[in-house]
């Protein structure tokens, strides 16, 4: 029966999230296939370089598959590829939901963001009752939120069971994103501090994240609390975005700036970023985006009551463990020298 396959499939399993997933995957001992734009170099790994947007591609890789982990997305904070974005994270859940229909696979976990919910007001202590906005603060917020609902509302069909995992500010070994952007500020002098430093923001490292996808795999059926439902995933403890990765810049010899940029003054020079970008069709990522800005600055941040409640989540990792472990991932990754052991 198709409840009993055991084959995962990870789309984006070369990703940030993805390869903390496959390697959890690999460790349960599990047979993974990963479809992704590059081929994933552990040969326990069954391959397949594809792309998302292949309808075709995606069909190929779903064959036979218990269980769909849609990591894959198209991330962007700007205003600048706004096509790619819609075809990747809009597109893309079309093309996998209909893969999954006619493969009759039996769950479909899909890699959601907090940013779905945020349109620049604040969030304290947010749980899954916030409703979408009107107007996200960027297209990526947009993309993100159309194509969660396309998975939740594909729930039911075809007896394709469906759940959303809105996971927080990721960190973490392979991270692509945040901290590669943080320490080249900071090989040209002191790193930026954004606000007042009294706003809080939800993190969560990446190996949690990824243990979140097994625990709601696990639990995932048609008639189970998950089905059709979206999460957040967070570590606890929220902090301020700049003051918690601090220990983290410092420990790579970074430095932070002393005097903060204030919000407004940020806020302003965001807006004057965007319209260059868009004035120009600059295909550079602008620095500075009314998105970074205000997600850094107000509140954004999340209860995670919801999935300890309905499949047991609960980081897997401690926040001091997790610091060291990126710590030695980013001297490696950077070229910096290593901690002396004692």
């Amino acid at each position: 029966m198709r409840s009993e396959r055991s084959l995962a499939l990870v789309i984006g399993g070369c990703g940030f999230v993805g390869q903390a997933l496959v390697e959890q995957l690999l460790a349960a001992g599990r047979p993974v296939r990963v479809l992704d734009l590059m081929a994933y170099p552990d040969p326990h790994v069954e391959s397949i370089v594809g792309d998302l947007r292949r309808p075709d591609d995606v069909e190929r890789a779903c064959a036979g598959a218990g269980s769909v982990f849609l990591c894959a997305a198209a991330v962007d904070w700007g205003w600048g590829r706004v096509q790619w974005l819609h075809e990747v994270n809009v597109a893309g859940p079309r093309h996998v939901i209909a893969a999954c229909h006619s493969q009759q696979v039996p769950r479909l976990i899909y890699t959601s963001s907090v940013d779905v919910v945020f349109d620049g007001r604040p969030i304290r202590n947010g749980d899954e009752t916030l409703p979408y906005p009107r107007q996200h603060l960027d297209v990526y917020g947009t993309t993100k939120a159309a194509g969660e609902q396309l998975v939740l509302a594909a729930n039911g069909v075809a007896g394709l069971a469906t759940c959303s995992l809105r996971l927080g500010g990721v960190y973490g070994p392979n991270d692509v994103h945040r901290l590669p952007a943080l320490v080249k500020f900071g090989w040209r002098g002191p790193i930026p501090r954004l606000g007042s430093g009294s706003a809080h923001f939800s993190h969560v490292y990446v190996e949690n994240a990824a243990h979140a996808h097994l625990l709601a795999e696990k639990h995932l059926t048609l008639d189970s609390p998950l089905a059709g439902e979206a999460y957040f995933i967070v570590d606890p403890h929220p902090g301020n975005f700049f003051l918690f990765l601090q220990p983290i810049l410092e420990a790579l010899g970074m430095q932070m700036a002393t005097r903060p940029v204030p919000f407004r003054l940020a806020y302003a020079l965001a807006l004057v970023s965007e319209l260059w970008h868009r004035t120009t069709r600059s295909k550079r990522r602008p620095s500075l985006t009314r998105y970074t800005v205000t997600s850094t600055c107000v509140d954004f941040w999340f209860s995670h009551a919801k999935a300890q409640r309905d499949f047991g989540y609960h980081p897997l990792v401690n926040q001091d463990a997790a610091y060291q472990r990126t710590i030695a991932w980013a001297r490696q990754a950077f070229g910096l020298p290593q901690a002396d052991r004692e």
